[in-house]
């Protein structure tokens, strides 16, 4: 843990967090949005360890994010809708995913300016 860059760290947590919403969500009722929230939370825990492999998720997933915000957004009642707050965190994990890849980009920019 100590040698992971901030961006890691945070794509870490976020995938916690994606854990348990999803496990909310399965216990809610909520099947598709729970395997959802599941699959992605691995995703990004799974790649937070390498800062290329989250670079990629974190754009892959800033995508997906927003898609499904479109699609919950737009079918009122469907299986992706997640009412107004949860649509509106899908929206905010789609710019955040995005953020995170950036951030990625930046640390490995930095990383290779300090190599002899």
């Amino acid at each position: 843990m100590a040698n992971l860059s901030w961006p890691q760290r945070a794509a870490l947590a976020l995938g916690v967090v994606l854990l348990a919403w999803g496990v909310v969500d399965r216990v809610a009722g909520r099947t598709a949005l729970g395997l959802f929230h599941v699959i992605t939370g691995a995703a990004v825990s799974t790649a937070a360890f390498r800062v290329r492999a989250e670079r990629f998720v974190g754009t892959f997933l800033g995508l997906v994010f927003l898609v499904v915000f479109a699609v919950g957004a737009g079918t009122p009642g469907g299986p992706l809708d997640a009412g107004t707050i949860g649509n509106a965190a899908h929206l905010a994990l789609g710019f955040a995913s995005v953020a995170l890849a950036e951030s990625c980009v930046w640390c490995e920019q930095r990383a290779r300016q300090r190599l002899p």
